[in-house]
């Protein structure tokens, strides 16, 4: 646990060495989520032909804050695949005290925590757009961070993925429109589409930001969805991992 806590403190310093020296890109990457949020609600309510105060988008704006979230989280884990792919020091974390599979999991609770702070930004934006009437309340928060094990175990199987093909960039833009789907399915109140990943999560999370209360057992489902889609990510990545090191394509370019 110790060796543990150790290695996520120096990927954190890693991670802010990173955003310091490359300043510039962080901020452009800020930016642009914040503009691709914008134009996102925008374009929707030019397309519907509503208006802001009206109300009746507030579900769809909070369903895409929560969707950058989750697009975040379950895509961090094939980005850094490619990332130490392309700097060819993948086949190196194979030598570090800690396995690829544990490092690659430290990376994703400090991707899920930044992306966690994106979300109360965009929720607190939402708030002031909709005059209070969406809220970043800890309900909310509670869903979204409930559901996380569901999205770490979606960044396993799709990083799992990305160690088999050479092109890790096209899965990531491939799994874009499975991530929209899951965020906005109407999974609440539980329904079949619960059993996906992350979409009772979501759905629960959107209606607590309008206000409705939620029942001690949608916190449960919420759970074990996370849970079980977090094993059945691992498993996944376990297995093609094994595969990769069998077909000798570990960071191949």
């Amino acid at each position: 646990m110790t060796r543990l806590l150790r290695h996520g403190l120096n990927e954190a310093r890693r991670a802010l060495w990173l955003a310091r020296r490359y300043w510039l890109e962080s901020l452009l990457g800020l930016g642009f989520l914040l503009s691709l949020f914008g134009g996102l609600v925008f374009a929707v309510l030019k397309a519907s032909g509503q208006s802001l105060d009206s109300g009746r988008a507030d579900g769809l704006i909070a369903g895409f804050a929560l969707w950058l979230f989750a697009s975040g989280a379950a895509h961090s884990g094939t980005k850094e695949i490619v990332e130490e792919t392309r700097q060819r020091t993948l086949e190196q974390l194979n030598l570090a005290p800690l396995s690829l599979g544990s490092l690659l999991g430290v990376r994703l609770v400090l991707g899920q925590a930044a992306g966690l702070l994106m979300l109360v930004l965009c929720l607190v934006l939402v708030g002031l757009l909709t005059h209070g009437r969406v809220q970043a309340s800890p309900e909310v928060l509670g869903l979204a961070l409930l559901g996380c094990p569901a999205l770490a175990g979606l960044g396993y199987a799709l990083a799992g993925f990305s160690l088999l093909v050479k092109r890790g960039e096209l899965l990531m833009v491939a799994a874009y429109p499975v991530v929209i789907a899951l965020v906005s399915l109407p999974a609440y109140p539980v329904s079949e589409l619960a059993a996906l990943p992350y979409a009772l999560a979501a759905a629960a999370a959107r209606q607590a930001a309008l206000g409705t209360a939620m029942a001690p057992a949608i916190w449960g489902w919420v759970a074990l969805n996370g849970v079980a889609y977090l094993g059945l990510g691992l498993l996944v990545w376990r297995r093609c991992l094994r595969q990769a090191r069998q077909l000798g394509v570990l960071g191949h370019l």
